[in-house]
């Protein structure tokens, strides 16, 4: 019997390995969202649907220093945060096309910076892999993508940029970093560089069970997770300041 070509034409074009990786990514983000929260009042969603986050707003104060860390092609949280708040932001990222257009975005605010930097737990070159989305330019340190191509890019540590800085503390910390979160957060220790509140997002380069030991060692370091967006991108406080 001959097959009904026009049936099976869609089923070639099928992609085992992106099927598989979608369907483990939708898995991994709804069981890592279910992460316990503490009862926060005052939490206010700064940003685009896309780019934006929550923060615990009656927790930040104008002086604090903000690391915007993954930059993207959207800032609206980090110009959120210098409007509402009048917070110091400097926003990295390690794709130079991303820079340049932060730097356009932020252009005449003052208390805006951002520069050319992918964020490691030691100074010197990362090899980063290049995003297989025709419409991005991401680059990921954790092979989240399904793509064979990479680029070798200038990599720094967060206390390496402070001491260049000239920064004592950096209150606010926000890492997206695709996938590499795992490694850095495993060799940081976030109260030494003086973290108030922290918000990352988790990716699932990494297993459930890798995202809920991350927020286990967090909780231990005296972090409670205050809030969680979509695509799993939790907020943390330190819990001496939600007492």
């Amino acid at each position: 019997m001959q097959r009904d070509q026009s049936a099976i034409a869609p089923l070639r074009k099928l992609r085992p390995a992106k099927a598989r990786n979608a369907v483990r990514r939708r898995w991994f983000e709804y069981r890592s969202s279910r992460v316990p929260l503490r009862d926060t009042p005052n939490l206010v969603s700064l940003g685009t649907a896309y780019g934006g986050w929550i923060m615990p707003a009656a927790l930040i104060e104008p002086s604090w220093t903000c690391y915007s860390v993954g930059a993207g092609g959207d800032i609206s949280f980090d110009l959120e945060l210098i409007e509402r708040y009048g917070l110091t932001v400097r926003a990295f990222d390690a794709v130079a096309g991303y820079v340049e257009e932060a730097a356009a975005q932020g252009a005449g605010e003052p208390r805006f910076s951002v520069r050319q930097a992918a964020i490691t737990v030691a100074d010197g070159p990362v090899l980063m892999q290049i995003t297989h989305d025709p419409q991005s330019r991401s680059v990921s340190p954790a092979h989240l993508y399904e793509s064979s191509k990479s680029i070798e890019l200038p990599g720094r540590s967060l206390r390496s940029l402070m001491d260049e800085l000239g920064d004592e503390r950096i209150e606010l910390l926000k890492l997206d970093i695709e996938g590499g979160e795992y490694q850095l957060l495993s060799a940081v220790d976030l109260r030494a560089l003086g973290v108030k509140v922290f918000a990352t997002q988790l990716h699932h380069t990494g297993s459930v069970r890798e995202a809920r030991a991350l927020i286990a060692r967090l909780h231990e370091q005296g972090y409670d997770a205050v809030a969680c967006r979509p695509a799993v991108k939790i907020t943390f406080a330190a819990r001496e300041l939600l007492s």
